[in-house]
C-alpha cells in the first residue's frame, strides 16, 4: 500500500507533505526500496533533475555518459536505488566525468520541501538499501556541496551523523 501510494503522489503530483504523512502510517521504523525515480517523492525528483535531458539524471539501468567524453545526448548522472521512510529518504546516484564515482545522498523532509542534508562517497554502486543506509552513517558523510543537486542553500550547515540502528529494508513489491 505504501509503495502505491508513493507512486501515486509522485504521479498526479500530490504535495510532499501528503507522501509524508501517507508513508509515515505504514511500518515504523521500516524503510522501503525505490528502484525507479518514479518511486520517490516529487519533490526529491525535482531536486535530481527528473525529466531535464541531459541536465538532468537517468533512470535506474539507462544510458547515461559515465566518461568525460563529450556527449551532448546523455545526462551524466544516473540513478542507482533509494529507501524512504516518511520525511527521510536516501538516494544513490552514479556520477560520469573526469573521474566517475557513486555517491549517497540524503533528503529530509522540511516542512512541504526536501533538502538534501548529507552526501558520502561509496566505493561501489549499492545492491540493497542497507548499504545505502551504511553509507550515510559512516564519517564520511557531510554536506552535499558540488553533488549535482538543486539546492536552495548550497553552504547548508553541516550535520553530525546519527547513531544508526540496525535498519530493516523493506524490497519494493515484486521484486
Amino acid at each position: 500500500m505504501r509503495f502505491l501510494t508513493m507512486v501515486l503522489a509522485a504521479g498526479i503530483g500530490l504535495g510532499s507533505s501528503a507522501l509524508a504523512q501517507a508513508g509515515g502510517q505504514v511500518e515504523q521504523g521500516g524503510w522501503t526500496e525505490a528502484r525507479s525515480l518514479r518511486e520517490l517523492p516529487a519533490g526529491i525528483q525535482a531536486l535530481l533533475g527528473v525529466g531535464l535531458g541531459i541536465a538532468g539524471i537517468a533512470d535506474r539501468g539507462g544510458d547515461f555518459n559515465e566518461t568525460e567524453a563529450s556527449d551532448d545526448s546523455m545526462p551524466r548522472r544516473r540513478f542507482v536505488l533509494g529507501v524512504v521512510n516518511g520525511g527521510t529518504a536516501m538516494v544513490a546516484l552514479e556520477q560520469g566525468g573526469r573521474v566517475y564515482g557513486v555517491r549517497a545522498v540524503e533528503f529530509k523532509l522540511a516542512g512541504t520541501t526536501w533538502d538534501a542534508v548529507r552526501c558520502a562517497p561509496m566505493a561501489s554502486v549499492p545492491l540493497r538499501g542497507t548499504e545505502l543506509i551504511g553509507a550515510l552513517s559512516g564519517k564520511q558523510a557531510g554536506p552535499c556541496g558540488g553533488a549535482g543537486i538543486r539546492m536552495g542553500d548550497t553552504d547548508a550547515a553541516p550535520t553530525v551523523a546519527a547513531p544508526v540502528l540496525p535498519a530493516r529494508v523493506r524490497p519494493r513489491p515484486g521484486a
